[in-house]
Protein backbone atom coordinates (compact mmCIF):
# COMPACT_ATOMS: atom_id res chain seq x y z
CA UNK A 1 0.00 0.00 0.00
CA UNK A 2 3.08 2.65 1.05
CA UNK A 3 4.18 1.39 -2.73
CA UNK A 4 1.71 2.55 -4.04
CA UNK A 5 0.40 5.46 -2.84
CA UNK A 6 4.55 6.55 -3.10
CA UNK A 7 4.06 6.03 -6.72
CA UNK A 8 0.62 8.45 -6.75
CA UNK A 9 2.36 11.19 -5.00
CA UNK A 10 5.16 11.01 -7.69
CA UNK A 11 2.35 10.59 -10.65
CA UNK A 12 0.39 13.43 -8.61
CA UNK A 13 3.08 15.96 -7.66
CA UNK A 14 4.09 17.44 -11.44
CA UNK A 15 0.31 17.69 -11.51
CA UNK A 16 0.25 19.64 -8.44
CA UNK A 17 3.35 21.87 -9.64
CA UNK A 18 1.07 22.64 -13.04
CA UNK A 19 -1.62 23.79 -11.03
CA UNK A 20 0.39 26.24 -8.84
CA UNK A 21 1.72 27.21 -12.07
CA UNK A 22 -1.47 28.44 -13.83
CA UNK A 23 -2.88 29.96 -10.94
CA UNK A 24 0.02 32.28 -10.23
CA UNK A 25 0.14 32.88 -14.27
CA UNK A 26 -3.19 32.35 -15.73
CA UNK A 27 -3.82 36.27 -16.61
CA UNK A 28 -8.07 36.36 -16.38
CA UNK A 29 -7.39 35.92 -11.86
CA UNK A 30 -9.88 33.21 -12.05
CA UNK A 31 -9.56 31.95 -8.55
CA UNK A 32 -9.46 35.71 -6.84
CA UNK A 33 -6.18 35.36 -5.51
CA UNK A 34 -4.54 38.23 -6.57
CA UNK A 35 -5.63 41.96 -7.72
CA UNK A 36 -7.89 42.46 -9.99
CA UNK A 37 -6.66 41.41 -13.68
CA UNK A 38 -6.52 43.81 -16.40
CA UNK A 39 -7.69 41.06 -19.35
CA UNK A 40 -10.46 42.27 -21.20
CA UNK A 41 -11.27 38.66 -21.89
CA UNK A 42 -14.85 37.85 -21.22
CA UNK A 43 -14.30 35.59 -18.40
CA UNK A 44 -11.55 38.06 -16.40
CA UNK A 45 -15.02 40.66 -16.81
CA UNK A 46 -17.33 38.16 -15.35
CA UNK A 47 -15.36 36.43 -12.76
CA UNK A 48 -14.40 40.37 -11.91
CA UNK A 49 -18.03 41.16 -11.57
CA UNK A 50 -18.91 38.20 -9.67
CA UNK A 51 -16.69 39.02 -7.26
CA UNK A 52 -17.24 42.41 -7.04
CA UNK A 53 -20.38 44.08 -8.68
CA UNK A 54 -20.88 47.63 -10.20
CA UNK A 55 -23.45 49.40 -10.39
CA UNK A 56 -23.21 50.88 -13.37
CA UNK A 57 -21.81 48.77 -16.30
CA UNK A 58 -20.39 49.25 -19.37
CA UNK A 59 -21.03 46.39 -22.40
CA UNK A 60 -20.15 45.91 -26.13
CA UNK A 61 -17.44 44.85 -28.15
CA UNK A 62 -13.87 46.30 -28.21
CA UNK A 63 -14.19 49.79 -28.86
CA UNK A 64 -15.71 49.71 -25.26
CA UNK A 65 -13.18 47.72 -23.55
CA UNK A 66 -10.14 49.54 -23.52
CA UNK A 67 -11.58 52.71 -21.78
CA UNK A 68 -9.11 54.39 -18.79
CA UNK A 69 -11.48 53.99 -16.11
CA UNK A 70 -9.74 56.85 -13.81
CA UNK A 71 -11.10 58.97 -16.53
CA UNK A 72 -14.56 57.37 -16.97
CA UNK A 73 -14.96 58.25 -13.01
CA UNK A 74 -13.28 61.75 -13.49
CA UNK A 75 -15.11 62.98 -16.33
CA UNK A 76 -18.56 61.21 -15.34
CA UNK A 77 -18.58 61.68 -11.77
CA UNK A 78 -19.72 58.06 -11.23
CA UNK A 79 -17.89 54.41 -10.30
CA UNK A 80 -18.15 52.13 -13.86
CA UNK A 81 -17.03 48.80 -13.93
CA UNK A 82 -16.31 47.12 -17.69
CA UNK A 83 -17.70 44.15 -18.91
CA UNK A 84 -17.15 44.58 -22.53
CA UNK A 85 -15.05 42.40 -24.54
CA UNK A 86 -13.20 42.08 -27.43
CA UNK A 87 -15.45 40.51 -30.25
CA UNK A 88 -18.68 40.59 -28.33
CA UNK A 89 -21.62 40.20 -30.68
CA UNK A 90 -24.93 41.69 -30.14
CA UNK A 91 -26.78 38.77 -28.94
CA UNK A 92 -23.68 38.32 -26.50
CA UNK A 93 -24.17 41.80 -25.34
CA UNK A 94 -27.88 41.38 -24.78
CA UNK A 95 -26.82 38.39 -23.18
CA UNK A 96 -24.75 39.68 -20.41
CA UNK A 97 -27.11 42.52 -19.70
CA UNK A 98 -29.96 39.82 -18.50
CA UNK A 99 -27.39 37.94 -16.98
CA UNK A 100 -26.61 41.11 -14.74
CA UNK A 101 -29.76 41.58 -14.20
CA UNK A 102 -31.17 38.54 -12.99
CA UNK A 103 -28.14 38.45 -10.63
CA UNK A 104 -30.07 40.14 -7.93
CA UNK A 105 -27.04 42.23 -7.94
CA UNK A 106 -28.19 46.71 -7.97
CA UNK A 107 -27.48 47.66 -11.59
CA UNK A 108 -28.44 51.23 -11.95
CA UNK A 109 -26.95 52.39 -15.18
CA UNK A 110 -26.12 50.55 -18.74
CA UNK A 111 -23.81 51.81 -21.43
CA UNK A 112 -24.36 49.73 -24.06
CA UNK A 113 -22.49 49.64 -27.50
CA UNK A 114 -23.74 48.76 -30.50
CA UNK A 115 -22.36 49.39 -34.44
CA UNK A 116 -23.22 48.62 -37.68
CA UNK A 117 -21.02 45.14 -37.36
CA UNK A 118 -22.55 44.01 -34.49
CA UNK A 119 -26.02 44.75 -35.78
CA UNK A 120 -24.88 42.63 -38.86
CA UNK A 121 -26.82 39.24 -39.18
CA UNK A 122 -23.47 37.69 -40.59
CA UNK A 123 -21.91 37.93 -37.20
CA UNK A 124 -23.31 36.51 -34.66
CA UNK A 125 -21.68 34.40 -32.13
CA UNK A 126 -22.87 33.32 -28.84
CA UNK A 127 -20.39 32.58 -25.79
CA UNK A 128 -22.53 33.19 -22.65
CA UNK A 129 -23.86 30.06 -22.09
CA UNK A 130 -20.21 28.44 -22.63
CA UNK A 131 -18.55 30.73 -20.47
CA UNK A 132 -21.20 30.58 -17.60
CA UNK A 133 -20.82 27.10 -17.49
CA UNK A 134 -16.80 27.81 -17.46
CA UNK A 135 -17.46 30.66 -14.52
CA UNK A 136 -19.00 27.88 -12.56
CA UNK A 137 -17.07 25.29 -13.17
CA UNK A 138 -12.74 25.43 -12.19
CA UNK A 139 -12.24 21.95 -13.97
CA UNK A 140 -13.53 23.00 -17.13
CA UNK A 141 -11.27 26.40 -16.77
CA UNK A 142 -8.28 24.58 -16.30
CA UNK A 143 -8.46 22.05 -18.34
CA UNK A 144 -9.66 24.58 -21.96
CA UNK A 145 -6.57 24.59 -23.92
CA UNK A 146 -7.20 28.21 -24.76
CA UNK A 147 -6.58 29.41 -20.96
CA UNK A 148 -3.44 27.34 -20.84
CA UNK A 149 -2.08 28.68 -24.51
CA UNK A 150 -3.15 32.32 -22.53
CA UNK A 151 -1.12 31.28 -19.18
CA UNK A 152 2.11 30.37 -21.20
CA UNK A 153 2.06 33.53 -22.59
CA UNK A 154 1.35 35.61 -19.35
CA UNK A 155 4.54 33.54 -18.39
CA UNK A 156 6.56 34.35 -21.41
CA UNK A 157 6.13 37.95 -20.55
CA UNK A 158 6.59 37.70 -17.18
CA UNK A 159 9.97 36.65 -18.13
CA UNK A 160 10.22 39.63 -20.59
CA UNK A 161 9.65 41.98 -18.09
CA UNK A 162 11.82 40.52 -15.41
CA UNK A 163 14.70 40.92 -18.14
CA UNK A 164 13.66 44.47 -18.78
CA UNK A 165 13.70 45.55 -14.77
CA UNK A 166 17.28 43.95 -14.69
CA UNK A 167 18.64 46.14 -17.57
CA UNK A 168 16.82 48.93 -16.53
CA UNK A 169 14.88 49.20 -19.83
CA UNK A 170 10.89 49.85 -18.15
CA UNK A 171 10.00 51.34 -14.30
CA UNK A 172 6.52 49.32 -14.79
CA UNK A 173 5.49 47.03 -12.35
CA UNK A 174 4.21 43.59 -13.15
CA UNK A 175 0.60 45.06 -12.99
CA UNK A 176 1.67 48.16 -14.67
CA UNK A 177 3.10 45.89 -17.85
CA UNK A 178 -0.14 43.66 -17.88
CA UNK A 179 -2.16 46.55 -19.21
CA UNK A 180 -3.76 46.35 -22.33
CA UNK A 181 -2.95 49.12 -24.92
CA UNK A 182 -3.35 49.67 -28.50
CA UNK A 183 -1.21 52.48 -29.66
CA UNK A 184 1.63 53.86 -31.70
CA UNK A 185 4.37 55.79 -32.59
CA UNK A 186 4.63 55.06 -36.21
CA UNK A 187 8.02 55.62 -38.37
CA UNK A 188 8.17 55.39 -42.09
CA UNK A 189 8.60 51.22 -42.09
CA UNK A 190 5.00 51.84 -40.46
CA UNK A 191 3.24 53.30 -43.90
CA UNK A 192 5.01 50.63 -46.30
CA UNK A 193 2.84 47.39 -47.95
CA UNK A 194 4.35 44.30 -47.68
CA UNK A 195 4.90 45.09 -51.98
CA UNK A 196 6.54 48.57 -50.99
CA UNK A 197 3.68 50.76 -51.74
CA UNK A 198 3.46 53.91 -49.42
CA UNK A 199 0.60 54.71 -47.88
CA UNK A 200 -0.88 57.89 -46.14
CA UNK A 201 -1.73 56.32 -42.87
CA UNK A 202 -0.33 53.70 -41.20
CA UNK A 203 0.20 50.36 -42.02
CA UNK A 204 -2.61 48.82 -39.34
CA UNK A 205 -5.46 51.04 -40.40
CA UNK A 206 -4.29 50.73 -44.36
CA UNK A 207 -5.12 47.62 -44.24
CA UNK A 208 -8.06 47.65 -42.23
CA UNK A 209 -11.16 47.73 -44.37
CA UNK A 210 -10.37 44.56 -46.04
CA UNK A 211 -10.54 42.55 -43.40
CA UNK A 212 -13.89 43.61 -43.04
CA UNK A 213 -14.88 42.24 -46.33
CA UNK A 214 -15.80 38.96 -45.53
CA UNK A 215 -18.49 39.46 -42.54
CA UNK A 216 -19.52 42.74 -44.29
CA UNK A 217 -19.89 41.36 -47.75
CA UNK A 218 -23.95 40.48 -47.76
CA UNK A 219 -24.51 42.64 -44.76
CA UNK A 220 -28.17 42.32 -43.52
CA UNK A 221 -29.85 43.72 -40.09
CA UNK A 222 -29.98 41.03 -37.48
CA UNK A 223 -33.90 42.20 -36.83
CA UNK A 224 -33.74 39.09 -34.32
CA UNK A 225 -31.65 40.35 -32.42
CA UNK A 226 -32.69 44.08 -32.26
CA UNK A 227 -36.60 42.92 -31.13
CA UNK A 228 -34.80 41.17 -28.51
CA UNK A 229 -32.82 44.93 -27.81
CA UNK A 230 -35.73 46.34 -27.44
CA UNK A 231 -37.12 43.64 -24.98
CA UNK A 232 -34.14 44.71 -22.95
CA UNK A 233 -34.67 48.04 -23.33
CA UNK A 234 -38.38 48.21 -22.02
CA UNK A 235 -37.36 45.62 -19.03
CA UNK A 236 -34.78 48.36 -17.98
CA UNK A 237 -37.39 50.57 -18.11
CA UNK A 238 -39.91 48.32 -15.97
CA UNK A 239 -36.98 48.16 -13.54
CA UNK A 240 -35.75 51.76 -13.84
CA UNK A 241 -32.01 50.98 -15.21
CA UNK A 242 -31.18 53.99 -17.24
CA UNK A 243 -29.41 53.17 -20.41
CA UNK A 244 -27.57 54.51 -23.06
CA UNK A 245 -26.95 53.58 -26.42
CA UNK A 246 -23.61 54.21 -28.19
CA UNK A 247 -22.47 53.95 -31.82
CA UNK A 248 -18.81 54.64 -30.87
CA UNK A 249 -16.75 56.24 -34.31
CA UNK A 250 -15.08 54.01 -36.97
CA UNK A 251 -12.17 55.59 -39.42
CA UNK A 252 -12.73 57.52 -41.98
CA UNK A 253 -11.36 54.92 -44.40
CA UNK A 254 -13.81 52.23 -43.24
CA UNK A 255 -17.05 54.03 -44.08
CA UNK A 256 -15.48 54.88 -47.43
CA UNK A 257 -13.87 51.69 -48.37
CA UNK A 258 -16.41 49.56 -46.40
CA UNK A 259 -20.08 50.93 -45.90
CA UNK A 260 -20.07 52.88 -48.95
CA UNK A 261 -19.51 50.43 -51.19
CA UNK A 262 -21.52 47.78 -49.74
CA UNK A 263 -24.33 49.73 -49.22
CA UNK A 264 -24.96 49.53 -45.41
CA UNK A 265 -24.63 53.22 -45.17
CA UNK A 266 -28.20 52.91 -46.90
CA UNK A 267 -29.56 50.40 -44.91
CA UNK A 268 -27.90 52.32 -41.53
CA UNK A 269 -30.30 55.06 -42.42
CA UNK A 270 -33.41 53.29 -42.66
CA UNK A 271 -32.82 52.19 -38.84
CA UNK A 272 -31.57 54.87 -37.36
CA UNK A 273 -34.96 56.33 -36.70
CA UNK A 274 -36.04 53.47 -35.40
CA UNK A 275 -33.17 53.63 -32.78
CA UNK A 276 -33.88 57.47 -32.30
CA UNK A 277 -37.64 56.52 -31.41
CA UNK A 278 -36.29 54.48 -28.51
CA UNK A 279 -35.47 57.39 -26.82
CA UNK A 280 -38.86 59.00 -26.28
CA UNK A 281 -40.40 55.39 -26.09
CA UNK A 282 -38.03 53.55 -23.65
CA UNK A 283 -36.01 56.79 -21.96
CA UNK A 284 -33.15 56.12 -23.43
CA UNK A 285 -30.37 58.01 -24.12
CA UNK A 286 -28.87 57.59 -28.26
CA UNK A 287 -24.98 58.57 -28.71
CA UNK A 288 -24.38 57.97 -32.11
CA UNK A 289 -20.75 58.70 -33.20
CA UNK A 290 -20.72 56.65 -36.23
CA UNK A 291 -23.02 58.22 -38.60
CA UNK A 292 -24.56 61.37 -37.63
CA UNK A 293 -22.19 62.94 -34.73
CA UNK A 294 -18.73 61.70 -36.14
CA UNK A 295 -15.98 63.00 -34.60
CA UNK A 296 -13.28 64.88 -35.61
CA UNK A 297 -9.96 62.91 -35.36
CA UNK A 298 -6.63 63.04 -36.99
CA UNK A 299 -6.82 59.76 -38.39
CA UNK A 300 -3.59 58.86 -38.68
CA UNK A 301 -2.79 60.09 -34.90
CA UNK A 302 -5.54 58.75 -33.38
CA UNK A 303 -6.82 55.66 -34.49
CA UNK A 304 -4.97 52.25 -34.05
CA UNK A 305 -7.11 51.01 -36.57
CA UNK A 306 -10.18 51.20 -38.42
CA UNK A 307 -12.43 50.34 -35.44
CA UNK A 308 -10.49 50.80 -32.41
CA UNK A 309 -9.20 54.40 -31.36
CA UNK A 310 -5.31 54.77 -30.02
CA UNK A 311 -5.78 54.42 -26.19
CA UNK A 312 -2.64 56.83 -26.05
CA UNK A 313 -3.58 59.68 -28.17
CA UNK A 314 -7.31 58.97 -29.67
CA UNK A 315 -9.07 56.69 -26.91
CA UNK A 316 -8.88 59.25 -24.30
CA UNK A 317 -10.61 62.30 -26.34
CA UNK A 318 -13.43 60.57 -27.25
CA UNK A 319 -13.85 58.92 -23.59
CA UNK A 320 -14.06 62.65 -22.23
CA UNK A 321 -16.33 63.53 -25.29
CA UNK A 322 -18.86 60.47 -24.29
CA UNK A 323 -19.03 60.58 -20.79
CA UNK A 324 -19.49 64.42 -20.65
CA UNK A 325 -22.40 63.74 -23.70
CA UNK A 326 -23.96 61.08 -21.19
CA UNK A 327 -24.67 64.09 -18.41
CA UNK A 328 -25.44 66.08 -20.75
Amino acid sequence: MKHITKKMALVLLPVALYLCFFVAFEPNNYFNLRPASSSSQPVARLNAYQANPGRRLILGDSRLAHFDMDLVEQTSGRTWQNLAFGGASLRESIDLANYVLDSGNQVDELLLGLSFYTINGKYDTDRMSTLEDTLHNPLAYVLNLEYNVNTMTNFTNFLIWCGQRVRGETDLTWTQAQQESETGNWTDTDYLAADGTQYDVHTLLAEYPPKLMTNCTGWYINQPMLDELEALLARCQTEGVKVTLVLPPMADNVLAEVCQPLGIDKQMETLLPTLQSWESQYGITLLDYEWTNRPVFDQDKQFFDGFHLDTTYGLPQWTTQLFTDMNA
